[in-house]
């Protein structure tokens, strides 16, 4: 049996091939990124308004090459009317965009924000464009099998994931108090509170604390989800901005008004 020895030159063309390959899969990721918006290593100039918007069903998504989402209309409209640039810097983990905010990267905030005593310590926020809760999405075995928390109280020794950084850690320790036993609190480094929902309804996760408005709109693509049990009261909805920008803040409070 004869060895085979390799045609001369074929090694140069694998590598040439798997050049082509990587540089074709980094321009597809460069083209999806730049389908949706920008990240704010390259802020706009001038009089051009930054924004971090969160990626979810109330904020921000991307329908069939369009961007849609009822608070990106929202301020589009308003600063259209005004004649001011909007450049969009989407966003999916809150800790991010709001250190955003404190480099200065971006002037705005705007997603699923609780107007919290903490949230206030560091930023101002516009007049509450919103009113949501926080709520528990959970996987039920069955249609007629009650979901395994059933109130505040079961969720004593249970663990609950939300995305790093999240407003929501802190109503979730406040709970721990009030019901007098342990809630483990798993902060997820990478995923959205919209893919959080995706992965407890897929049974990746045991369960996790996301705002009302994303529970209902992913809810029905998924009838073992339960989403009955809150965890907060009711909370006014904001858009932040650092505490230097106290005169943008009123002029959108007035404009949104």
């Amino acid at each position: 049996m004869q060895k085979l020895q390799p045609k001369k030159g074929a090694l140069g063309l694998y590598i040439i091939l798997l050049v082509a390959a990587v540089a074709a899969m980094l321009a597809v990721k460069q083209c999806s990124t730049r389908s949706i918006g920008e990240r704010p290593d390259n802020t706009a100039g001038g009089d051009t308004l930054n924004v971090a918007m969160e990626i979810s069903p109330t904020s921000l998504s991307l329908e069939a090459d369009t961007l849609s989402g009822e608070y990106y209309n929202m301020l589009r409209q308003v600063l259209a009317k005004h004649g001011i640039p909007l450049r969009l810097h989407p966003y999916t983990r809150i800790e991010d965009a709001l250190q955003w905010l404190r480099d200065g990267r971006v002037r705005l905030v705007v997603g699923d924000l609780p107007v919290t005593t903490e949230m206030r310590r560091e930023f101002i926020f516009v007049n509450p464009v919103a009113l949501d809760k926080q709520v528990l999405v959970q996987l039920r075995e069955a249609d007629t099998v009650p979901p395994a928390v059933q109130n505040q109280f079961d969720l004593a020794q249970k663990e609950v994931t939300v995305p790093k950084g999240s407003p929501y850690i802190a109503r979730l320790r406040n709970l721990s108090h009030e019901i007098g036993d342990t809630i483990y609190i798993r902060e997820d480094p990478v995923n959205s509170s919209e893919q959080l929902v995706i992965l407890t309804a897929l049974g990746k996760i045991p369960m996790a604390v996301v705002s009302g408005a994303t529970a209902r709109k992913l809810s029905p693509r998924y009838p073992l989800l339960d989403t009955s049990v809150d965890i907060s009261l009711n909370q006014f909805q904001s858009w932040a901005l650092a505490p230097r920008d106290s005169l943008l803040c009123d002029s959108l409070t007035r404009w949104l008004r």
